[in-house]
């Protein structure tokens, strides 16, 4: 896994030296994740959460036409919903947080001057994954969540001709997020940047 993070670190870097010019921009970002696979059902009461990201992009053009998009994004994402209590009468309230760091690697293709499509990699370094309910009373750690997740990546979006940026994109995990974690993660999100260069 580490060979593989380095290796696409080293031919982003690489590919610098080939770019005709760059563009640097700041994004923000509503998503939504919920989990897909056998055990998802035992994941948060099957519910899907809400969360926010905020970053930097970098842009660097090959051409008129091909691009690449990287830059850092901090996520949190929530899973907030209520169940029968197994020992009492009350409903009790569950909520998971997780904040990641994300690093997208992404191909653009330019239809023209606004329209584009995008895919490639997604890469989350898990920072922080917390369990809470309302009958203990407390958050506790998950002790046993993976740090690295990976997943390919597809979007659209709009570019306006002043820096202005709409944008969709789905990520689907290759990595069980958990030990013995028998779901994946699958994430839409809805971007708004801005090219301060581009």
């Amino acid at each position: 896994m580490k060979k593989l993070i380095l290796i696409a670190i080293i031919s982003l870097f690489a590919s610098v030296s080939f770019a005709e010019g760059l563009g640097v921009g700041a994004r923000i970002s509503y998503q939504s994740e919920g989990m897909m696979g056998d055990g998802a059902e035992y994941f948060a009461d099957e519910t899907v959460s809400s969360g926010y990201a905020v970053g930097a992009s970098v842009l660097y053009h090959f051409s008129e036409m091909m691009s690449l998009r990287t830059g850092l994004e901090l996520q949190f994402q929530i899973y907030s919903w209520t169940q029968d209590s197994p020992v009492s009468s009350k409903d009790v309230d569950y909520s998971y947080l997780f904040m990641n760091l994300d690093i997208p690697v992404l191909a653009r293709i330019n239809f023209t001057r606004g329209f584009f499509a995008e895919a490639g990699l997604d890469v989350a370094i898990n920072m922080l994954a917390q369990g809470y309910d309302s009958y203990n009373d407390e958050w506790e750690d998950f002790k046993d969540w993976n740090t690295i997740q990976l997943g390919p990546t597809v979007g659209v979006g709009y570019t306006m001709w002043f820096g202005l940026e709409f944008g969709a994109r789905m990520t689907y995990g290759l990595l069980e997020p958990g030990d013995d974690a028998d779901f994946r993660p699958f994430r839409f999100q809805i971007d708004i940047s801005y090219w301060f260069m581009k």
